[in-house]
């Protein structure tokens, strides 16, 4: 029997969904269907009524034409693509050691995977402390009970940097056909099912805690070995090959082949591998400030009578816009989140937004930033890193020096107005009301005040006393890439080095480094005989 997949099938929030969706797809085919299953279903809040816009695959019965079908819809039909499996024919290389992966967010993490489905008992190593221990430790931090951990933090640890975000599993890479492997892994994990049909799937900290533990289990029951407070502080490189690592300036590890999902803050990391002859340089990369508005704000605007409707989650935004020469975009959107401090470096103050599962927080926010590229900061390799480093100390300085954040209303930056008053929020570590335009760079500036009136046309009260902007927001994504060879994966210049994920300047999200990661490890499996 035939399948086909139908794409943007209209149902309206007021319908009974499962059986307004069988008719939409019968009215769309022409023909019975009965057997209708869902593929993935997102709120359409475009038009004055929202509804639900959705992607299935429909049974046809056998005296249906499936090409005939496929000619007349067009761009609205298509075939479900098999997913291939997680597992391949690995090569007959001879490989010394084991391979190791450095780094447990999602690029690691399932590079991991893949390398223990396939027989490779990768060690996998990780400065920062394990998920639960970790989570603990950053709502510690938060409540000013401890200091801050240069190693293990909102940026460093099991998970990621993106196990302290929005916690989205969605990437612009809609054609990669690992991307149900990855959602099947986070549900086998602990996520809930609908990450698997949802649009715009969201997993929170709360959960992702959870979920990457599990995967770390079951990476060690195919073999694997995981390392934690295990910083990569030397990779050994000899006639252009990596020959090994060593783990805390003491410990030495043979191997041949190595894995570098470091994460996008792992500068210290950066430096050691410019001073070993790595090929690296910069690349531009995005920076802004993070705002905060009322989540019944954003709702009212988006979903209009339907803003208290339960069926529906807190409404999110995806802006970008182009005025006055300069772009500003909408950035990790966290509707019902928080926004926090994500910083690993003492004396240096950088801002994120991220939620919990039940996105219950009242508040909605996002990065708006803007692209800096070398002719704003340089040249040479590191540049980028050391803007950026700039920043976040003009910020933690003019926050007060204790990782409050410098803020202002955001009515209040663009009429140009320094007024102390009273912010309500989220920011756990409190903030400093401050005259923003003075921190930012020019260019960000503009870019904000060109663009920001756009956003209001957009988002119908966008531009309020009550949205806060917070300084600054520098770690969007790497300034960093370091090249690699795109057939072999490997590093331009060493042999055996396989740069991975964000912190290689190679991706730009949970699934993006996910993906990033599964191929990095299959270009070892597919090179290597097992050990």
């Amino acid at each position: 029997m035939s399948v086909i997949r139908l794409y943007n099938l209209a149902v309206s929030l007021d319908d009974d969904f499962d059986r307004a969706l069988r008719r939409e797809a019968a009215k769309r085919l022409g023909v019975d269907a009965s057997s209708v299953r869902l593929v993935k279903r997102g709120v359409d809040a475009r038009e004055r009524t929202p509804r639900y816009n959705c992607t299935v695959d429909v049974e046809l019965p056998e005296s249906a034409d499936l090409q005939r079908l496929l000619r007349d819809l067009g761009s609205n039909a298509g075939v479900p693509e098999p997913t291939p499996p997680l597992t391949a024919q690995p090569g007959n290389a001879p490989l010394r050691g084991r391979v190791v992966v450095v780094g447990s967010g999602p690029a690691g993490g399932f590079a991991a995977y893949v390398l223990a489905l396939n027989g490779f008992k990768p060690l996998l190593i990780e400065r920062g402390k394990p998920a639960l221990e970790r989570l603990r430790q950053i709502g510690r931090w938060n409540a000013g009970v401890v200091e801050l951990d240069p190693e293990s933090n909102a940026l460093f640890g099991e998970g990621g940097a993106g196990s302290f975000s929005d916690g989205k599993l969605y990437t612009s890479n809609k054609r990669d056909p690992y991307i149900p492997q990855i959602l099947n892994t986070f549900v086998e994990c602990g996520a809930p099912e609908q990450v698997l049909t949802d649009a715009s799937p969201h997993v929170g900290t709360d959960v992702l805690s959870r979920v990457v533990v599990t995967l770390r289990e079951k990476i060690q029951r195919s073999g694997g070995e995981f390392r934690f407070d295990a910083k990569l502080t030397d990779l050994r490189i000899e006639d252009g090959r990596v020959t090994g690592i060593t783990i805390n300036d003491s410990e030495h590890v043979d191997t041949s082949s190595v894995i570098l999902a470091p994460g996008h803050s792992a500068r210290d990391t950066y430096e050691m591998l410019l001073a070993r002859g790595v090929g690296m340089e910069a690349k531009p990369f995005q920076l802004g400030v993070r705002i905060e508005h009322p989540q019944t704000l954003i709702d009212k605007a988006q979903l209009a009578r339907y803003a208290r409707d339960k069926r529906l989650t807190p409404a999110s935004y995806d802006v970008a816009c182009h005025a006055g020469k300069f772009d500003l975009f909408s950035f990790c959107m966290c509707p019902g989140g928080i926004t926090m401090a994500a910083v690993n470096e003492p004396g240096c103050l950088n801002t994120n937004g991220m939620s919990f599962s039940p996105r219950a927080s009242g508040y909605a926010n996002s990065a708006l930033v803007t692209t800096f590229g070398s002719s704003d900061f340089g040249t040479r390799a590191l540049d980028g890193v050391e803007f950026q480093r700039r920043l976040e100390r003009a910020a933690f300085e003019a926050g007060g020096g204790d990782y409050s954040a410098p803020a202002q209303p955001v009515t209040h930056y663009l009429r140009g107005l320094s007024s102390p008053r009273n912010m309500r929020g989220t920011y756990a570590r409190g903030r400093k009301y401050a005259a923003l335009e003075a921190l930012l760079p020019e260019k960000l500036n503009k870019a904000l005040r060109a663009n920001l009136p756009e956003f209001d046309k957009r988002i119908r009260g966008f531009l309020t006393d009550a949205a806060i902007l917070h300084a600054i927001e520098a770690r969007a994504s790497s300034p960093v890439r370091i090249p690699r060879n795109p057939e072999t994966r490997e590093s331009t210049n060493v042999e055996g080095l396989y740069p991975a994920g964000e912190g290689a300047g190679y991706a730009g999200g949970i699934i993006s480094a996910a993906l990033d990661g599964i191929h990095s490890a299959f270009a070892i499996v597919g090179k290597y005989a097992r050990t």
